[in-house]
């Protein structure tokens, strides 16, 4: 299964390519974003790591055309500690993302996850024709959309994910790891931020003031929860 790793910093690339070469994978590596896209183009890889902040074509640009043609999974590494710079780069179609400094440990426990639930798809276990609703929300199994009241919502798949987990067990708190490790399918602590940056995305979407959340209510010190 092949890799590509696209980042300008040579010494990570090369600690990157031999602990991910250990694990079974073929890599190939970029080391800007205009030869990632070209590589990406050339190599079709089953996935692609991708630093946001490269020179000649940076990172979401290069993810930007990678989901214009392609729904292959991203994992963005970043060292931006902007809230904002990652909601994009999620926003615009990545996976995934980790910030700098990080472990190999945690890079090839994201890579399995991201794979595994491409693999899988998001249709796994999800009745078709079926609908939840909780309050004026109603989210569609079969289309994958989500309506408020007569108003269609478009959601992302992580989104959509996300949203039917908490539907399923709307009235009762979801721990951040327990919502990470639904939809990413990884477990420990430390992932806080990935579900808090995808919740404010859902509330930008589906609140009618993401300012004052109605629908996903915050619960401090332990999760979310959807209001029934």
């Amino acid at each position: 299964m092949a890799v590509l790793l696209v980042d300008d910093d040579r010494d990570l690339v090369d600690v990157l390519t031999y602990i991910l070469r250990r694990e079974g994978y073929e890599v190939i590596v970029a080391y800007d974003g205009e030869q990632g896209w070209k590589r990406f183009q050339e190599d079709h890889p089953e996935l692609v790591v991708l630093d946001a902040n490269m020179p000649q074509i940076d990172g979401l640009e290069v993810c930007r055309r990678i989901r214009d043609v392609a729904t292959t999974p991203v994992i963005m590494l970043t060292a931006r500690t902007d809230e904002a710079d990652v909601v994009r780069a999620l926003d615009l179609g990545a996976d995934d993302y980790i910030t700098k400094p990080f472990s190999p440990r945690q890079l090839v426990a994201r890579v399995k996850a991201v794979l595994r639930r491409a693999q899988i798809g998001l249709s796994a276990g999800v009745p078709s024709g079926e609908e939840l609703k909780a309050a004026d929300l109603t989210l569609d199994l079969r289309t994958r959309t989500l309506r408020r009241d007569a108003e269609e919502i478009r959601l992302t798949p992580l989104e959509f994910k996300i949203l039917h987990y908490l539907m399923l067990n709307r009235g009762r708190v979801l721990t951040s790891s327990a919502i990470v490790e639904h939809v990413w399918g990884f477990s420990g602590a430390g992932n806080e931020d990935l579900v808090k940056v995808h919740v404010f995305r859902l509330r930008q979407k589906i609140e009618r003031d993401s300012q004052k959340p109605d629908y996903i209510r915050t619960v401090p010190g332990v999760g979310y929860l959807l209001k029934e």
